[in-house]
């Protein structure tokens, strides 16, 4: 977006089937003001309050994400109906442009001055492993689940047998199932003066994310550091603005530059 806005302004709505989300706005070069559309609250950028003036009115996050669309219509001038839909569309050609290290913000963050990330920017691509133990365990510790005897056993689960894995698998399976039918029956008690990521459906939705992961990873059966491709699935449950939150941000961006790398 960087790129594209160098002459102007350049806007972007980003839901998928996950519940991630982000609703961007760049001007002039610069991220002007970029923020997850369930926690429009928390916005980051050059000017984090630019998305402020446009989104009045708007009920932004699941399940209506067309407010963000209707966000860069207001932004843009841009109209995205039924005649648009419909019509022909013009296809051109982009040739790749090389994605920056790091976004905008992160490129000159303390973070980089100390371990781990010393080790990771030293050499990305074997770093993958660790980074996405760090990921995890910055989730557990975030949604106070670092000590949580289910966590623990799937953290030391390399070289269970068969049927001690099977076992372990199905507990982190019910356990995160039990979460989610908890967020979804706390839903409609939320406060709407409570930033989300504070709501009780809201912290159960992120430790059911959380014990599905571990259950994906005992399935997976891998040895340690060659966990699978997590750090996606937990984007949406390191949230707030704390150093937690920051120090993820990191290593998610690390992680996808590493995986840059390797293709």
């Amino acid at each position: 977006m960087t790129r594209s806005s160098g002459m102007g302004r350049t806007a972007s709505a980003f839901w998928n089937i996950n519940g991630v989300s982000r609703l961007s706005l760049a001007e002039d070069g610069l991220v002007s003001s970029a923020l997850d559309m369930n926690q429009p609250e928390e916005a980051y950028g050059a000017r984090p309050d630019a998305w402020q003036p446009l989104l009045a009115g708007l009920t932004l996050g699941f399940p209506g994400w067309g407010a963000g669309l209707r966000a860069v219509e207001l932004a843009t001038g841009a109209r995205f109906d039924a005649a648009w839909a419909q019509g022909p569309h013009r296809a051109v050609k982009i040739e790749s442009v090389p994605a920056h290290l790091l976004p905008q913000g992160l490129a000159d963050s303390p973070l980089l001055k100390r371990e781990p990330f010393v080790s990771y920017l030293a050499d990305l691509g074997p770093a993958l492993g660790r980074m996405r133990r760090h990921a995890l365990e910055l989730a557990l510790a975030h949604l106070d689940l670092r000590e949580h005897p289910l966590a623990l056993a799937a953290l030391a689960a390399t070289g269970l047998e068969a049927a001690a894995r099977t076992r372990l698998r199905d507990e982190l399976t019910a356990t995160h199932d039990r979460y989610l039918s908890h967020a979804h029956a706390r839903a409609e008690e939320d406060d709407d003066f409570v930033p989300a990521w504070r709501s009780p459906s809201q912290l159960s939705f992120r430790r059911a994310a959380v014990f599905g992961v571990l259950a994906e990873c005992v399935a997976a059966d891998l040895p340690v550091g060659c966990l699978p491709d997590i750090v996606s699935d937990l984007v949406a449950v390191v949230v707030n603005d704390g150093e937690r939150s920051q120090e993820f941000r990191m290593v998610e961006y690390l992680h996808a530059a590493a995986l840059r790398s390797l293709r």
